[in-house]
């Protein structure tokens, strides 16, 4: 995958001496470089103007708030897994055409957070918040985490971050194959880089300029090799007419490459998305195929596969997992019901606090010193930190 050709930075004052700013304009000598006073009415106006399919425009500003944030779960008729977000980048140069931020963000300018120090010291902050608990936080939720990466070396930071912090893991999640900046980092175990993972025909049709299957498939033998833990997202899984077999053949692809014992976890998710942005993805992408399968509205009101059909495949990709993976994987549903879970796996997390404790259960067991004591199950539910003698608590339940 190539990282898009940025032709214009747009630096705002605020952050002009920044060094993530330094490094965009150093790793882009083709792009014209403005430097102006931003204000509100001057981002609104950028944002109004028709998106450009590339979104090679980046807006270097700061951001005013807070920047890690708790993933916005739906209904909690569906379980969430109290997951937290850092949104330093909002946009994607990746053009998948289920992707919810071409809805939600389409726009034809890429911003971008430089002041760095205040975002990595609210993480600090956040999870000084709850010490007996284990925290995962990811950047993907409004970008893809790498693959600006190669201008802006933002992953060095980040890491090297986390590195030093006791009770969290990072998380870099990704279609794309821009690794280099992660080889010679002294992580410490404290970050996992995931990949969102398609078969190959599904990689061609719906996820224009990400990296195709063999390039993702080295940067996990790379990223490895350097001792990262890895991460799967079967998320969105997609209807298509050879899916029985594209999606096992495509986990055994995976193990091929990834020892199992180095998966932090994997999550499985179906094809869902707004009903007002049906019409935007078939104005965009007319050769798409996605939009006119059967599809349903949720109990969150978002369009989805009828359950039988979201069943069918949920159980032929837990198969496979299980088959070609080990029965230790840690396996979990992103926005489905516990009785998706229950039909699937036998088993389902009885709320979005239990299946936080249940991360961190399973990496305290995968992963020893990664957390520096077993979890305790009223520290989740309750998110107050405990003092009192470790009770029988319930863990994971699997049948």
């Amino acid at each position: 995958m190539k990282e898009p050709k940025i032709t214009r930075i747009i630096v705002d004052q605020k952050v002009a001496g920044q060094d993530l700013v330094q490094r965009y304009i150093a790793n882009n000598p083709q792009a014209r470089v403005v430097h102006e006073e931003i204000t509100e009415a001057k981002k609104e106006a950028m944002f109004r103007k028709e998106a450009t399919p590339a979104k090679r425009e980046i807006l270097l500003t700061e951001k005013q708030g807070h920047t890690v944030k708790q993933c916005p779960g739906t209904d909690r008729t569906y379980r969430c897994c109290n997951y937290h977000v850092i949104n330093q980048t909002s946009n994607c140069p990746i053009d998948c055409t289920y992707c919810i931020l071409q809805f939600y963000l389409n726009n034809p300018v890429t911003t971008v957070y430089a002041n760095t120090a205040k975002l990595l010291t609210e993480v600090g902050d956040k999870i000084a918040t709850q010490p007996r608990r284990f925290f995962r936080i990811g950047t993907g939720e409004l970008s893809d985490s790498l693959a600006f990466d190669s201008s802006s070396e933002f992953s060095r930071d980040i890491i090297n971050y986390f590195a030093g912090l006791n009770n969290v893991l990072l998380e870099l999640k990704t279609k794309s194959n821009r690794i280099e900046n992660l080889l010679d980092l002294d992580h410490k175990g404290h970050t996992v880089i995931s990949w969102s993972v398609n078969p190959q025909v599904i990689i061609d049709a719906e996820e224009h300029k990400a990296a195709s299957l063999a390039e993702r498939l080295e940067a996990m033998r790379q990223v490895q090799a350097a001792g990262y833990k890895i991460g799967f997202h079967f998320d969105p899984l997609l209807f298509h007419a050879d899916w029985r077999t594209s999606y096992p053949d495509l986990i055994r692809q995976l193990f091929e490459v990834v020892d199992p014992v180095n998966v932090a976890w994997i999550s499985i998710g179906s094809l869902r998305f707004p009903p007002e942005m049906k019409e935007k993805v078939l104005e965009k992408f007319p050769r798409s195929k996605i939009m006119f399968a059967e599809l349903i509205r949720g109990m969150d009101g978002k369009l989805r596969y009828p359950k039988p059909l979201r069943l069918d495949m949920y159980r032929t990709v837990y198969k496979a997992l299980r088959s070609y993976g080990n029965q230790n994987l840690f396996i979990y549903f992103c926005m489905e019901s516990a009785e998706i879970w229950e039909r699937v796996m036998a088993w389902s997390p009885e709320s979005n606090e239990h299946l936080d404790f249940l991360f961190a259960t399973s990496l305290y067991s995968q992963f020893p010193g990664l957390l520096a004591e077993r979890p305790e199950r009223l520290v989740y539910d309750t998110g107050i930190p405990l003092h009192h003698e470790k009770a029988d608590l319930p863990g994971f339940r699997q049948g």
